[in-house]
C-alpha cells in the first residue's frame, strides 16, 4: 500500500509541538535527525504512524499535565493502529487479555451502551479494566487504549421502539489519538499480579480539545481496543509500530454509542445502580426541593 508525502510540517509552539499528533508520530525520515541527546520518555516510546505520515517531533520537554494543541490541518484521522489484523509473533501469540466487569459490561451491552461526551471531557462508565496473561515475567511493555468507529453510520434512538436506527452516512472523521496508560512500561511481572484499569481516559466532543482527551462523534458507534506492546531496549525514539511486537484485544460487549444526553432510560438507571460516583444521584429521593 502506497502512502501520500507527509505534508509540511506545521508551525507550532515548543508547547504545542511535544502534544501534536504529529508529535505521536514517526517517519523514515526521523532516524537522521535523532541524538543520543534527544532521547524521549519511554511513556511515549511506542506510538504507531498511520498512514498519514507526520514528522517526528522531539518530546524530551514533556509536559506534565498532558496539555497540547495543534492546527486542525496536522491532525490525523485514521486510526493510529491498524485495524486489519497483524499475524503476532510466536511470543507475543502467548498473551491473553481479558476484561474485567465481564458482567456488568454485559448488562450494559443488552440494552445497548451510551457514553456521554461533552466539551470538558467525561470519563467513561463501565470503565475499562483487562488483565493479562502469557507475558514474560522479565520483559517490559507498553499498554495503550484507542476508540475506533464501528462503522460508516449514524444513528438516532427511536423512544417509540427503545433501539437505535441508522439516521445516514457518519460525520467527518475527528482526530484520532491513542491513549497510553501512565504506568507504562510495565514489566511482564506487574501485568501478571495486576489488573490494567483505564478509569482516567475522558472522551470528549471538542475537536479542538487541547488535554489529550479521546474526541468523539455524538450519536455514533464506536468499539474500544486495547493494545500491548513489548518494549526493545535499545529503542530510544519513536518508532513505526509495524517493526514493533504488539497485539490488539477487543472486546465486542464494550461497544457504545456516543452521546451528548442519555437516549435510554434503562441505561440511564443501571449506571446510576451501578457507578460509584453516582451516590448523589441515588441519594437525591432524601433531599428536600429546595436542597435539590
Amino acid at each position: 500500500m502506497e502512502y501520500p508525502p507527509p505534508p509540511a510540517k506545521p508551525q507550532l509552539s515548543s508547547r504545542a509541538n511535544a502534544f501534536s499528533i504529529a508529535a505521536l508520530m514517526s517517519s523514515g525520515s526521523s532516524k537522521d535527525k535523532e541524538s543520543p541527546e534527544s532521547t524521549i520518555k519511554p511513556l511515549e516510546q511506542f506510538v504507531e504512524k498511520s498512514s498519514c505520515a507526520q514528522p517526528l517531533s522531539d518530546l524530551s520537554s514533556l509536559d506534565p499535565h498532558g496539555d497540547f494543541s495543534s492546527s486542525p490541518s496536522s491532525l490525523c484521522t485514521e486510526p493510529l493502529i491498524p485495524t486489519t489484523p497483524i499475524i503476532p509473533s510466536e511470543e507475543m501469540a502467548k498473551i491473553s487479555c481479558s476484561l474485567e466487569t465481564k458482567e456488568l459490561w454485559d448488562k450494559f451491552h443488552e440494552l445497548g451502551t451510551e457514553m456521554i461526551i461533552t466539551k470538558s471531557g467525561r470519563r467513561m462508565f463501565p470503565t475499562i479494566r483487562v488483565s493479562f496473561s502469557g507475558v514474560d515475567p522479565e520483559a517490559k511493555y507498553i499498554v495503550l487504549m484507542d476508540i475506533v468507529p464501528v462503522d460508516n453510520k449514524r444513528y438516532r434512538y427511536a423512544y417509540h421502539r427503545s433501539s437505535w436506527l441508522v439516521a445516514g452516512k457518519a460525520d467527518p472523521p475527528l482526530p484520532a489519538r491513542l491513549y497510553v496508560h501512565p504506568d507504562s512500561p510495565f514489566t511482564g511481572e506487574q501485568l501478571l499480579k495486576q489488573m490494567v484499569s483505564f478509569e482516567k481516559v475522558k472522551l470528549t466532543n471538542n475537536e479542538l480539545d487541547q488535554h489529550g482527551h479521546i474526541i468523539l462523534n455524538s450519536m455514533h458507534k464506536y468499539q474500544p481496543r486495547v493494545h500491548i506492546i513489548k518494549k526493545k531496549d535499545h529503542t530510544a525514539s519513536l518508532l513505526n509500530l509495524k517493526s514493533e511486537e504488539f497485539r490488539t484485544f477487543i472486546f465486542p460487549e464494550t461497544v457504545f454509542t456516543a452521546v451528548t444526553a442519555y437516549q435510554n432510560q434503562l441505561i440511564t438507571k443501571l449506571k446510576i445502580d451501578s457507578n460509584p460516583f453516582a451516590k448523589g444521584f441515588r441519594d437525591s429521593s432524601r433531599l428536600t426541593d429546595i436542597e435539590r
